[in-house]
Order: C-alpha cells, then structure tokens, then sequence
C-alpha cells in the first residue's frame, strides 16, 4: 500500500510530550507508531501500521494492537470503522476529517469535501454549555469497486 505523506504533518516531539501527559512511557515502539500516524493521510489498520516503512522497529502483531489500544483509551487516536471489520485508525489531534465507508469491503476514505456541520457543533457549544466539543461523521455505502 502506498501511502502518501499528511496534508497537515504533525510534530512527533509534540505528540510524545501528549502522550507522557496522558501517562505512556517513551518507547521505540511508541515512537515508531507516531511517526506512522504522523505521516499517513487517511486512517490505517493495525496490520498497515505494521507493515508501514516509517514503523522501522521489529514489533510483534500483539504489541502493536496494546500500543494503539492504549493511544485510543487517552483519546489520541481515533479509531473508525465497523465493528466487525478491521477497525481503521487515526490520530485525533489531526486536522478534522470525516470519512466514507464501505460496507462491503470495510475501506475506509477520507470525505474531502468541507464538514456539513461544524456550524451545528459551535452552536451545541453555545447553547449546551459544553467545552472541547467534538464530532464523528461517518457516511456508510458500497464503494466504486464493490459496486463492480
């Protein structure tokens, strides 16, 4: 799989500082993972972040999985997909992005178009009272090649 370079890279000392506030010791494979999340423009699976160039240590499948299970429990990467395919992921701290998926298949693509309801989260702010507001928005199909 060739994946290309993100449109919004991200400084992997910034997000190692996040991670030891969020109580994960510096690791190698810490390390390796970031720089994969750090340099991919739409969200991976577990077996691609494995098989990324950019991971350059040796990691067992296992190891992997614990790493980016913890990454998700402190809320620094997100993970997206069904839940009975292989869950794709990618870093919260990243520009926002919605995403198409595929019901067949389960690929999931990055919705490059601007988010139909940024306006409606500002005004659920200011009108709930709720701070660090977020949302996913995730469209569900059949893509071009399922469709064939």
């Amino acid at each position: 799989m060739n994946l290309k370079m993100s449109k919004h890279p991200i400084a992997i000392e910034d997000l190692l500082k996040q991670c030891s506030e969020a109580g994960l010791r510096r690791t190698a494979a810490l390390e390796a993972c970031l720089r994969v999340f750090a340099t991919a423009d739409q969200p991976l699976t577990l077996q691609q972040i494995a098989a990324n160039a950019e991971f350059g240590v040796s990691c067992d499948p296992a190891t992997i999985y614990r790493l980016v299970s913890r990454l998700e429990e402190r809320r620094i990467v997100r993970r997206i997909g069904f839940h009975s395919r292989a869950a794709h992921y990618c870093l919260r701290e990243s520009s926002h992005q919605d995403y198409l998926i595929c019901r067949d298949c389960g690929s999931v693509e990055v919705l490059d178009i601007a988010c139909p309801v940024e306006h409606l989260e500002k005004q659920i702010a200011e009108e709930s009272g709720f701070s660090d507001l977020e949302h996913e928005l995730e469209f569900f199909g059949r893509c071009g090649a399922c469709q064939k």
